[in-house]
């Protein structure tokens, strides 16, 4: 008995383990992301006055261009965490499906899924999901995407 609890317990904990790693990769990737454009940004302001406004631009929020979604890592998966109302994912995919393939690759990692969901915008990807319902593929046209602190 004492040993059917102790497994039940580090199931649990393990459980709670893999979500937490999952929703920090998330957060990781997307302040990468952010920090990334942030440099480059600063780095190709010409003046300290366009440094200073663009570092109160940073501030206010982020800009990128892509498909309006957030991803996940969940096991072996990534999944769809939220959709971005009003973005261009939003009424194509839906939070917890299931990412199959981008424009037909299978990238091998959290980062590689979200490079491969971003690009320039105006610019079509086809995405395949594995939902309840089975599997569909869905072309979303990337724009861009401004996230508001």
């Amino acid at each position: 008995m004492h040993s059917t609890h102790t497994k039940s317990t580090t199931a649990s904990s393990l459980t709670r383990w893999r979500t937490a790693r999952s929703i920090v990769l998330g957060a990781i990737v997307l302040a990468g992301s952010m920090a990334t454009s942030a440099a480059v940004m600063y780095s190709l302001a010409e003046s300290d006055c366009d440094r200073a406004a663009t570092v109160r631009h940073i501030e206010e929020g982020y800009t990128y261009s892509g498909v309006g979604a957030v991803i996940q890592q969940r096991g072996d998966s990534v999944v769809v965490r939220h959709v971005i109302p009003g973005g261009p994912a939003d009424g194509l995919l839906r939070e917890g499906a299931v990412l199959v393939s981008v424009d037909g690759h299978q990238p091998q990692s959290l980062e590689a899924w979200a490079m491969a969901l971003r690009g320039p915008e105006n610019t079509d990807v086809e995405v395949e999901v594995a939902t309840c319902r089975g599997h569909k593929t869905v072309t979303i046209s990337r724009q861009l995407i401004h996230i508001r602190r």
